[in-house]
């Protein structure tokens, strides 16, 4: 087995506006060698046409291949019939995956005078690459001849748009007593961030080719294959896909369908009293996700298996987004520092 590495490259530009503002452009670069996927060799052959009694485990005459005779069909089975049905999956770590990932960043920074700091970033950013695992029994790419089948955007990294968000206010100190009483002190922080939504990948849900491996994807049929209004009910159309015919593959590509995007905002509003010369105290309130904005997940469930996953094909809840993150939660806090 040959090690993974990563080669990296990166270009900065910084230019200081001012006394306090900076603003930063960066190009980021990588090239992933040797990942690791699964290659099945024990694959079953599919073989078309009808096939009489005895002939790849059928005890009547009828189609050639089926889910019900995959063991009778796999290859070791083939070539050597007394030995090789006691074979199933046969899985062979393949190092031969890549990846690669460029980036563009650009970001502002304000250091803290005036009585605010803030630092804004947004990245535009694609990742591809070829599937990818650490240990046998990982995902194996689903045309054993072909790893670059499975080729597609990142899942989970490639996300195109990124923007992000955090600043400071502190009010400032007043010469009336009266009014520093009621207004000093007090410290505002946002955090604000929004990204477009990951890719993701649907499967038929079926063994369409009649091979004995998962995941297989199934055609897509019209150019857009999403909701005419998209929402957590209807993400995607039922009717812009099809299982492919016995013995074949779909078209859709490895992760090029998009989730819903998201958005949040954080707030902390904290104030200190100081008491002594070491002694100070602190009332803090904090709120994340203020707005009880619902940030849907994209339409699958590790959790749910079969036709209960919303990305599989031949599931009642295709299309449908079944679980969301980020609800609002808020807490108080009060400190006493000494």
């Amino acid at each position: 087995m040959k090690n993974t590495y990563v080669e990296q490259w990166n270009l900065t530009l910084q230019k200081q506006m001012g006394p306090s503002w900076l603003l930063k452009a960066s190009y980021l670069g990588n090239n992933t060698i040797h990942l690791w996927t699964d290659q099945e060799w024990n694959p079953a052959v599919y073989v078309p046409g009808s096939c009489t009694p005895g002939q790849y485990g059928l005890t009547a005459a009828g189609l050639c291949s089926t889910v019900s005779n995959t063991q009778a069909r796999r290859l070791l089975t083939q070539l050597n019939p007394s030995q090789g049905p006691y074979y199933g999956q046969l899985e062979y770590l393949d190092y031969g995956g890549t990846a690669s990932y460029s980036g563009l960043i650009l970001s502002a920074e304000h250091r803290l005078s005036n009585h605010f700091s803030m630092l804004a970033n947004y990245t535009y950013a694609h990742c591809i690459g070829d599937p990818q695992s650490t240990e046998l029994s990982g995902p194996i790419y689903t045309n054993p001849a072909n790893r670059r089948f499975d080729r597609g955007n990142c899942t989970a990294v490639d996300v195109r748009h990124n923007f992000n968000l955090t600043a400071v206010l502190q009010s400032p100190r007043y010469r009336s007593r009266a009014l520093q009483l009621i207004a000093g002190d007090w410290q505002l922080a946002p955090i604000m961030g929004f990204h477009t939504g990951s890719f993701f990948t649907i499967t038929t849900g079926v063994d369409n080719a009649l091979t004995g491996i998962g995941a297989q994807r199934p055609n897509q049929l019209v150019a857009d294959p999403y909701c005419a209004n998209r929402s957590y009910a209807c993400w995607l159309n039922g009717k812009a896909f099809v299982a492919p015919a016995a013995g074949t593959l779909g078209n859709l590509g490895a992760n090029s369908l998009t989730g819903p995007n998201y958005f949040d905002v954080d707030l902390s509003l904290s104030r200190r009293f100081p008491i002594k010369e070491k002694q100070s105290f602190e009332i803090r309130a904090e709120s994340f996700n203020i707005q009880n904005r619902v940030n849907f997940l994209n339409p699958s469930n590790p959790g749910l298996v079969g036709n209960a996953s919303g990305s599989a094909l031949n599931s009642s809840n295709f299309g449908k987004i079944l679980s969301d993150v980020s609800p609002r939660i808020m807490q108080f806090a009060v400190k006493y520092a000494f």
